[in-house]
């Protein structure tokens, strides 16, 4: 199987995980906005709170690990490696597991007690976050496991643990709900869910360890003076990680202290929707990343694996434009309930969601430029790119949060996003050659165009679940008759 092969098998192996693991975060989302945009809203701050703080326990660490293992097989052929394969990754992941769980450590504390000291957050949500510290603390460590399976492209095994873990979140959330219906104390339903998301995060660890266990033997290491080389290496790309955390979650947090649970209900619901549609991009950008910094010394090979990257994105964002164009509504409705959808005087979560959306192809981009750019060990630049988004996006929010509501956050992370995209295609070109394909970006263009023209003529446009059947298939048979151009060109 070729390498491009091997990225899409990766990168879709870590999609459809993900997406049964939204389809299942969505029957979450229904039945906890079931309670109210203002429980929904608490629920939302307090994990939205620590995703922050979660990044902190990164430090740009995963993406270091997967880097260096990625590189080995190059560093053996130049005479630059000291150690066995087996015992090189051994030492990489045992220091970068030691390191992480200090971070983790460190960040819980600091998100926990920094939580007490903002009055707008509710008690039920500064207890809360303790709770979701512990759901934090073991995701990360998971995620640090998974370097391993990401590097050698057995990712299939983190993405099924994943999937286990949010079925068990699914049916621990469903139980409580159903057992509890009828409790008069909403801080206790609140506290239930919260440690249903510890449970299933544990059983996700536990699984990630098993079958990164086959891999590698698992241990601790504490190499100092390796730690300063990382650390060194991976600060400026950690506190872009850190900045980019922000700037595209700070509207949230922004939302949660001016505005109130209520909004961070409304806003949350979209916000969940967009995320789902991103995680492809992020899966995308992890799996090219081993690729990529193999071929860190053939600067035409690396460019061309770009170029591909860039063709696949097309494919993949485009038809998510298009569907949330016309069913943004039925979308919202399907995973909240009336209360979330806009009326008179309303602006509800659909409307967020139809300005979130072209997020969704600026994102796509940047998460690719981003790994690539770190390949590259340009981590400084997109640091100062992050940094320059997390500005822009806070003082729009502090300017017009209070005048304009929600629909100002919204404006604000598309403007953000866009801006993000221009600096980092800027840099992308001082180090990259773009090799696309005129006649495959046309094609991929027109097919979509054929699907807008589908649902906007036809009575589709009415029926949300028909509509992603009947273009699925239709895109789907288009990609096939063409795949060898399309899919699997090197």
């Amino acid at each position: 199987m070729s390498m491009n092969n091997k990225v899409l098998k990766n990168a879709f192996a870590q999609f459809f995980g993900k997406l049964l693991t939204v389809l299942v975060a969505f029957v979450v989302v229904k039945i906890i906005s079931g309670f109210g945009t203002t429980f929904y809203g608490n629920y939302v701050t307090t994990y939205e709170f620590l995703a922050f703080f979660g990044i902190l326990a990164d430090a740009g660490l995963f993406a270091i690990a997967v880097r260096e293992i990625s590189k080995f097989e190059q560093k053996q052929k130049t005479g630059e490696a000291l150690l066995s394969p087996e015992e090189n990754t051994k030492f990489i992941l045992g220091n970068i597991l030691s390191m992480r769980l200090l971070l983790i450590l460190g960040a819980t504390l600091f998100a926990g007690i920094t939580a007490q000291f903002i009055p707008s957050f509710s008690l039920a949500v500064k207890l809360g976050i303790w709770i979701t510290g512990l759901s934090m603390a073991l995701t990360i460590v998971a995620g640090t496991l998974s370097s391993i399976l990401q590097a050698r492209m057995k990712i299939h095994f983190f993405s099924g643990s994943l999937v286990i873990g949010k079925i068990v979140l699914a049916i621990l959330i469903f139980l409580i709900s159903f057992l509890w219906s009828g409790i008069k104390a909403p801080e206790t339903l609140f506290f239930l869910f919260l440690w249903a998301g510890v449970i299933s995060n544990l059983i996700f660890c536990l699984l990630v360890y098993f079958f990164v266990s086959r891999e590698i033997k698992i241990q601790l290491k504490f190499n100092f003076d390796w730690w300063k080389k990382v650390f060194k290496v991976s600060l400026p790309y950690g506190a872009a990680l850190v900045l980019q955390t922000l700037y595209l979650r700070v509207d949230l947090i922004l939302i949660s202290i001016i505005l109130g649970a209520g909004a961070v209900g409304i806003y949350g619901v979209s916000a969940r929707v967009l995320e789902s549609f991103l995680v492809l991009g992020v899966f995308f950008g992890q799996a090219i990343l081993p690729k990529i910094s193999a071929e860190e010394h053939c600067h035409k090979t690396s460019s061309k694996t770009l170029s591909w990257g860039i063709e696949k994105l097309l494919i993949f964002s485009l038809p998510i434009l298009i569907g949330v164009y016309f069913f943004a509504p039925d979308i919202i409705l399907l995973l909240s309930s009336e209360e979330f959808l806009s009326k008179p005087n309303f602006f509800g979560a659909d409307k967020i969601l139809l300005i979130l959306t072209p997020t969704v192809f600026f994102a796509y981009f940047n998460q690719l430029f981003s790994f690539s750019l770190v390949s590259k060990n340009r981590q400084s630049y997109l640091l100062f790119v992050n940094a320059t988004a997390l500005i822009f996006n806070v003082l729009l929010n502090i300017l017009f949060l209070k005048k304009f509501g929600i629909k100002a956050a919204a404006f604000s992370t598309i403007f953000c996003e866009t801006l993000v995209f221009l600096l980092l295609s800027w840099e992308i070109s001082k180090h990259f050659t773009f090799y696309l394909s005129l006649s495959n970006i046309l094609y991929i263009f027109g097919i979509n165009t054929v699907l807008f023209g589908i649902i906007f003529l036809t009575p589709l446009k009415q029926n949300l679940i028909l509509a992603i059947v009947f273009c699925s298939l239709i895109y789907l048979s288009f990609l096939w008759r063409f795949r060898k151009k399309l899919l699997t060109k090197e």
